[in-house]
């Protein structure tokens, strides 16, 4: 297995305005590189300063409201009677097959694109019952996609009473219809214990892939049902979320908030879609991990790291008006900024010139034996190496690194629990 201990300068800590008690961590005030040290009294200034309410109202009405409608659209369109899914199970086994399948493959790739932009800023109604309707949405964020129980639903859900909604999130969302319709492989994946699919590898083709196209139907509707509640909650109604996020006496919390919704690109985009899948991590037990790959079957797992990382300096920005860094700049630290926006478009530009799949390269690290060249290149990350994605691994941690120390110090917030004790 790859493994990489990095040295972790001891931090000074100190506790102010954790939202809860599992943000009970704050950064050192001084920075990576010692060439900046923040006073303890700069975080409070913070507030007298820079209005926090332009910020959170620009980024909420330009960014997270713009995005969720976005989603829900395009799932809408997805899912219904009419939309290329529906036509795509009705061509199955015609002449319109090829050309409803291209069709329905551009819409699931435009709706994946538009859940990505939202996965960095999972908060409010999204957040609520453990993220259920995010998950619903997209559930790469609870491990393996069940497949055998998801090739067991596929025979299923011709049954009176079969539901969706009583499904566990691993054989929900974006994935399952993933693999429902672009894994090419149509045998099941359950051992042969399993009798409820005992028969199915026996099918006609055709049949298999109809019952697939069926369940994905119903799963579509699923997300598109989920995608609009959080979109309703957060604009209709007497009450919307939108009125109560930015409340006064909310700000606080809710700033708080916005911040944890940035750092899924440490635990997520770095960590589980990269670092895991490459084996530079121990919570991957083998040399590497491909079945922990996001969008495996439809090659685009650095397309998501990509658009993650995109979504992440499109909110630092505020899009084109007040973003974090403005507060920053406004704290004296431009340098900050300016390393944020650099690091950031170094890792799209590593994606942009990349030419083999993750998977073609977690193979890659999978077959060097010296268990060096990944290591060495996440290391030293602005050298070339024949496995690329080693590299923008590395690349990440720079932005991660900066984001756990100086961006929450200069911001004055805490780390989210989910990533204090990671070292990496």
């Amino acid at each position: 297995m790859f493994r990489f201990t990095s040295c972790v300068a001891l931090l000074t800590v100190c506790l102010v305005g954790c939202v809860d008690k599992s943000r009970d961590i704050e950064p050192s005030v001084q920075s990576a590189d010692n060439d900046n040290v923040i006073a303890d009294n700069q975080t409070d200034n913070v507030l007298d300063t820079f209005d926090r309410s332009v910020l959170m109202t620009n980024v909420v009405d330009t960014i997270f409201i713009p995005n969720y409608q976005s989603t829900a659209s395009l799932a809408e369109t997805l899912s219904s009677e009419s939309g290329s899914l529906a036509n795509y199970c009705d061509a199955i086994g015609t002449g319109d097959e090829t050309a409803a399948f291209a069709a329905v493959e551009a819409d699931w790739s435009a709706l994946m694109d538009a859940v990505q932009k939202t996965e960095m800023h999972v908060l409010g109604p999204a957040l609520r019952n453990d993220e259920a309707l995010q998950k619903r949405i997209h559930s790469y964020s609870t491990g393996t996609l069940a497949s055998c129980a998801l090739d067991q639903a596929v025979i299923e859900a011709g049954n009176a009473g079969f539901q969706v909604a009583i499904r566990a999130f691993n054989q929900r969302g974006m994935s399952a219809i993933e693999y429902l319709l672009f894994n090419t492989d149509l045998n099941h994946s359950c051992s042969s214990q399993v009798a409820a699919t005992s028969n199915w590898n026996n099918e006609n083709v055709n049949d298999r892939k109809i019952q697939r196209c069926e369940l994905a139907e119903q799963l579509a509707t699923d997300i598109a049902d989920a995608s609009n509640t959080i979109y309703t909650e957060w604009t209709e109604g007497d009450s919307p979320y939108r009125a109560e996020f930015l409340l006064e006496e909310n700000r606080g919390d809710n700033f708080q908030l916005i911040t944890d919704g940035m750092f899924y690109i440490e635990t997520f985009s770095k960590s589980q879609k990269l670092m895991i899948p490459l084996g530079l991590d121990d919570k991957c037990s083998s040399s590497t991990c491909p079945d922990l790959i996001e969008s495996p079957y439809m090659e685009r797992s650095l397309r998501n790291i990509q658009i993650n990382a995109n979504e992440f300096l499109r909110i630092f920005n505020g899009g084109d008006g007040v973003g974090f860094d403005d507060l920053i700049n406004d704290e004296g630290y431009t340098d900050i900024t300016v390393r944020f926006q650099t690091q950031l478009n170094d890792v799209n530009n590593s994606i942009e010139g990349m030419t083999l799949s993750l998977s073609d390269q977690v193979a890659l690290a999978e077959a060097d034996t010296t268990e060096q060249v990944c290591i060495n290149a996440f290391a030293n990350p602005e050298q070339d190496s024949e496995i690329a994605a080693c590299s923008l691994a590395g690349l990440l941690k720079k932005v991660t690194d900066d984001l756990k120390i100086e961006f929450v110090t200069i911001v004055g917030v805490a780390i989210p629990g989910r990533v204090q004790s990671d070292n990496d």
